[in-house]
């Protein structure tokens, strides 16, 4: 019988060290967004992480509407009724291991194989968190699968794709002219222009910031001193596009009259601790919205899809995307846009195989990351219905590598 290390023996390490689960929340983009409770751009829940169960309800109070009591008039009898929006997340296991091949490999080199297995699962499982929180804010299915297309074994990402009034197809040309929401970059269009009328920049950053301010509920931004901002994510090539924009009011010149770009910027220096950590990173801010370039922002070249893997009509459109050229998904988010819940984060366990010569490690945490779609109860309680993403917004525009 194999040699094992059980769960009641004293050696085998039940979690890692506070350092190395903080390591691999330093070594993750989309960290610096998350935090417990509603004021963070992913919330993040514990409840399951002590308690039974597989589903976590998160919850939104909506805000009062009526217009109240006017001089004499009564209170009683005339109470508003509040409402209470609701969105379930269900978690699912992650795990991963590796194991020494036996003593020879380990006496042939100086590296050890425990400790690098310690590093490169602490990583990976960074790695993993990464994606499936953008997976689920782009409105993608688990291991970047189309939603529904149920082709993947890893259940962790709770798969929503945008819903109808969260999604802006188009772009705009380096001059800036913008080419109004269209269905062009989609197969369903006959169009036969090309990637560079479909561009990221400035402009369509103002159309998406207005409409996340305009939708219902609005997108709550993050307050940073008393001063509300969004956060967009988009591709290199995106930013590589809003860099070559023309024009005295594009991109490059608008950020040179900022001074310094970053934290270091006179426009943050008042703004504190909490601050550093939402704009470290940042490329840099236009009309209040915070952009970081983010290299596992999803693409799709001609012939895929980016939302319904059976509708015909959400392939990407070969007349505009060809070549070099792809669709890439920004993302403007607001706070709560996702969430994430823990039913236990990684914890370490290591087994020695084969009469105890070769050493494995091996990591599992069990979660569960959505963008958040809250369902309105209704009157009776008893409706459920799912409303609008609620602080996320996919945008697809061109791009090129050339």
């Amino acid at each position: 019988m194999d040699t094992q290390f059980l769960h009641a023996n004293r050696l085998t390490q039940e979690k890692w060290p506070q350092t190395a689960f903080e390591y691999m929340l330093e070594n993750m983009m989309l960290s610096k967004f998350m935090g417990e409770g509603p004021n963070n751009i992913i919330q993040v829940n514990r409840d399951l992480s002590k308690d039974p169960g597989d589903k976590v309800t998160f919850e939104l109070d909506m805000p009062l509407s009526n217009a109240g009591g006017y001089d004499d008039s009564d209170l009683e009898g005339n109470e508003e009724q509040m409402s209470f929006y609701n969105f379930p997340v269900t978690i699912h296991e992650r795990s991963n291991a590796v194991k020494s091949a036996g003593k020879m490999t380990d006496k042939r080199t100086a590296v050890d194989i425990r400790r690098k297995a310690l590093v490169a699962l602490m990583r990976w499982g960074a790695e993993q968190l990464d994606n499936d929180l953008l997976y689920a804010l782009s409105g993608l299915g688990n291991q970047n699968t189309y939603v529904g297309e149920a082709t993947s074994n890893i259940q962790t990402v709770n798969e929503h794709a945008p819903s109808t009034n969260r999604i802006w197809r188009g772009g705009q040309n380096a001059a800036g002219t913008v080419i109004a929401e269209t269905t062009e970059l989609l197969l369903g269009d006959a169009s036969t222009s090309d990637y560079a009328n479909y561009l990221f920049g400035t402009k369509v950053i103002d159309i998406i910031k207005v409409r996340a301010q305009l939708a219902v509920p609005k997108f709550r931004p993050l307050m940073i001193n008393g001063k509300a901002y969004y956060v967009m994510l988009i591709h290199p090539l995106q930013a590589k596009a809003i860099r070559a924009e023309t024009g005295n009011a594009g991109w490059m010149n608008i950020q040179a009259l900022a001074n310094v770009r970053g934290i270091n910027n006179p426009l943050f220096a008042k703004e504190g601790a909490g601050a550093e950590r939402i704009f470290d990173g940042a490329i840099g801010v236009w009309n209040d919205v915070i952009l970081y370039e983010y290299e596992r922002i999803q693409t799709r070249v001609a012939g895929e899809s980016f939302d319904d893997a059976t509708n015909a009509n959400n392939v990407i459109h070969s007349n505009v995307v060809a070549g070099t050229s792809r669709v890439a998904r920004a993302l403007l988010l607001g706070c709560q846009a996702g969430c994430l819940a823990w039913g236990q984060t990684w914890k370490r366990y290591e087994k020695d195989f084969d009469y105890n010569r070769k050493p494995g490690t091996a990591t599992d945490a069990i979660y569960g990351a959505s963008k958040t779609v809250f369902n309105d109860p209704g009157a009776a309680q008893n409706a459920n219905t799912a409303q609008d993403d609620f602080a996320a917004y996919a945008v697809d525009t061109c791009c090129a590598e050339a």
